[in-house]
């Protein structure tokens, strides 16, 4: 399973993308993409959803 990590220009992110969890990486490059349409999010990071967090990709605009 996988999470998103969202790197912003400033602040902190508020968003329900950040908080599923996603069972394939498709499905989180999907929500990735839709996490992107903020204008403040710079990038998102993918990260396995383990005790820590794995890095798997970025994903950028």
């Amino acid at each position: 399973m996988y999470k998103l990590h969202g790197i912003m220009r400033q602040g902190t992110i508020d968003s329900a993308l950040t908080s599923v969890r996603y069972a394939t990486l498709e499905e989180a490059r999907a929500g990735a993409r839709e996490l992107l349409r903020d204008d403040r999010v710079l990038r998102a990071m993918i990260v396995w959803n383990e005790v820590p967090p794995r890095f798997a990709e970025w994903v950028e605009r």
